[in-house]
């Protein structure tokens, strides 16, 4: 620094200098757009009561108990905090807390609360449409809930949840209904209320007739479609706000043989049978506070647990439990439980469960149910305390397979079926995609823990299970790649790291950093980023960012550094849409507070505070250096002593005093 005028000099004549404010950003950023639109206030007000304090908001936090209102908005600032929690963050962090949500969700909800359009695949909808299907939907729920209690019709449907014990309550609270047997009885009255025979179509419950020679029979459809459902209970599925989006329809008792069970409705731009779980929206709650999701396969068996007071139940939607359900179910619980029957295509899904199993970072349980009873008829029988006895014995899947295979070793059944069963937990073991949502170590330990128990439980060597799980790894299609078999062969765990951010594919939050916590130099310079945008600019020509000790305030400088080189906004709003790592935006909301109860935010005093940190810092290397040559140089006396006289002025210097004058 030496050879640059001094760093007050290097100020705009003005001494307030004019930052970055007036340039342009560069690009139209859709996540500005949308949080200039949303007014935090409202987003916060519509979940807690807030009432003014001075200039804040204030209210109850929803993270832990507050009986003292710890929570605060900053309209002016358009972000949050909690003074007890230490969490922070702007609308967008928000609404990922409350809703367990990932960002890009979040910037949908949002987007859609706001009215801007998000561009999306082939298959997405602008807002205006979006919302007309789910109108749609919650229209068809009202009308088939509407018929299950008042429709003559629907005596055979009462009587049929009767018969499985479930109570009017029950019926209500989920909005339990039946869909009539006529070809077109929603069509007809959607003609008459309103609702556009495209939008049923669009969200799948309007099917299009294709029209065949000699199939012209009258009343099967109006303008060209039918209902989907027909002759059905229907069970209404909804997203994780509670938005009706698609339908399980369940045939009646004594309905022709060749009639399937269930039908769901189709794929649509709001539902994904592979990504939702019934009851969820419901269930949310309770699962985070037992930390466990249960899962269940029938929309009977979930209400029948809910009926009995077991509130943190789903039910999976004709499908397996997959990984896209993993992922949903960690963001609000750390285990899954999987009540199956005990029949034979029970434990097919017990054995799928374990690529679940091995490809999440979540403890996944499988409760396994006596042959030919089904988690409603059990519930019924036997009572709450039973089925919660019966998830608390459940046991990994691993174990399962594991149980099975030992049990062909000590029957009948040949060497090689014994074999085939570890094979198969090695193949799972291999299956686990580098794309996997755990970190290398992860994967790693892992593969450590499966592998020392299946040695254990056989007594085969622990270098041969690997060797074989690393050639079937190099068969499977899609990791054939020499280094990730070499990677998962002979790595450390030590050269694993993992680069998480705060939040993974599943949304999984780390504890919040105090300001405390961090080196006095790296909070000097976020104060400067997150409060002081007139010298930016400034700040970052002259830190050197490799100089910052935490690894927060380095990411915090890499991003304003960025921001500034594409001339854009740094300051905390242009950081907090940068950075999605929560426990990062809890850390830069913290720094702005701390800036505002010191009242630290005029450019010209900051910046001579700043220049006075950067000379300290710049004569703490020099007597670092200076005390490092004295005791490893042989210097001649001379030498010495001027080393020492500048040693000496170097260490005044880093405490902030002057020169001793002569005289």
């Amino acid at each position: 620094m030496a050879s640059k005028p001094p760093f007050s000099q290097r100020v705009p004549a003005a001494a307030q200098p004019a930052g970055f404010a007036g340039l342009p950003h560069g690009r139209d950023d859709l996540k500005e757009r949308v949080r200039d639109a949303i007014d935090i206030v409202d987003l916060v007000g519509t979940y807690i009561s807030l009432r003014r304090a001075g200039k804040a908001m204030v209210g109850i936090c929803p993270w832990h108990e507050d009986s003292r209102p710890s929570f605060q908005v900053n309209p002016d600032r358009q972000t949050f905090r909690c003074w007890v929690c230490n969490i922070g963050g702007d609308a967008f962090n928000f609404l990922m807390r409350m809703e367990k949500l990932e960002f890009r969700e979040a910037l949908e909800h949002l987007a859609e609360r706001a009215g801007i359009e998000v561009q999306r695949g082939k298959s997405g909808l602008p807002p205006d449409q979006k919302t007309a299907l789910y109108g749609a939907m919650s229209w068809a729920a009202e009308r088939f809930h509407e018929c299950l209690l008042r429709s003559p019709e629907s005596r055979a449907a009462r009587d049929y949840l009767l018969a499985r014990g479930l109570t009017i309550g029950t019926v209500e609270r989920f909005q339990i209904g039946f869909a009539p047997p006529g070809w077109d009885w929603l069509l007809r009255q959607a003609s008459t209320s309103g609702i556009s025979i495209d939008h049923l179509a669009r969200a799948g419950m309007a099917v299009e007739r294709q029209e065949r020679a000699g199939d012209f029979r009258s009343g099967i459809a109006t303008g060209g479609h039918y209902d989907r459902f027909r002759d059905r209970v229907m069970f209404p599925i909804r997203d994780p706000l509670s938005r009706c989006v698609a339908f399980g329809g369940r045939i009646l008792p004594g309905a022709a043989p060749d009639s399937a069970k269930y039908i769901n409705s189709p794929e649509t731009s709001l539902f994904s049978k592979s990504a939702m779980l019934y009851g969820l929206d419901t269930a949310r709650e309770a699962m985070s506070r037992s930390k466990r999701a249960i899962v269940v396969e029938g929309y009977t068996d979930c209400l029948a647990a809910r009926q009995a007071g077991v509130d943190d139940v789903v039910a999976v939607l004709g499908t397996a439990l997959g990984q896209r359900h993993a992922k949903l179910l960690r963001r609000y619980a750390d285990r899954i439980v999987l009540v199956l029957d005990g029949d034979d295509a029970g434990r097919r899904r017990a054995d799928e469960i374990l690529d679940v199993l091995l490809a999440e970072p979540i403890d996944v349980r499988i409760a396994r149910l006596p042959s030919g009873v089904d988690p409603c008829d059990f519930i019924l029988t036997h009572g709450r305390e039973a089925f919660e006895s019966l998830v608390e014995s459940a046991v990994d899947p691993l174990d399962y397979r594991l149980d099975g295979a030992v049990a062909k070793l000590t029957s009948h059944a040949s060497d090689d079926a014994a074999l085939d069963a570890v094979e198969s937990v090695l193949k799972a073991l291999a299956s686990v995609s580098q794309d996997s949502p755990m970190s290398a170590s992860q994967r790693r330990l892992r593969e450590d823990q499966v592998l020392g128990r299946m040695s254990r439980r056989f007594g085969l060597s622990r270098d041969v299970l690997r060797l074989r799980m690393l050639d079937l790894r190099s068969q499977i299609k899609g990791d054939r790649s020499p280094s990730a078999i070499t990677d998962n062969a002979g790595g450390s765990l030590a050269s694993h790291t993992s680069n998480d951010s705060g939040v993974g594919s599943g949304g999984l939050l780390r504890s919040p950093i105090a300001v405390e916590r961090l080196p006095a130099w790296d909070r000097e310079v976020l104060e400067v980023l997150v409060g002081v945008p007139d010298i930016v600019g400034l700040v970052i020509r002259e830190v050197d960012g490799a100089e910052l000790e935490s690894h927060e305030g380095r990411t915090v400088f890499e991003t304003a550094r960025r921001l500034h080189a594409e001339g854009r906004p740094v300051a905390l709003a242009g950081l907090l849409l940068e950075i999605a790592d929560p426990a990062l935006q809890s850390l830069l909301v913290a720094v702005d507070d701390l800036n505002t109860d010191r009242g630290t935010g005029d450019p010209v005093d900051r910046l001579h505070h700043l220049e006075d940190a950067l000379r300290r810092r710049c004569a703490q290397r020099q007597a670092q250096s200076s005390a490092r040559t004295l005791k490893t140089s042989r210097l001649d006396p001379d030498s010495e002593a001027e080393l020492l006289e500048q040693l000496v002025a170097q260490r005044r210097a880093v405490q902030g005093m002057t020169e001793p004058k002569d005289g």
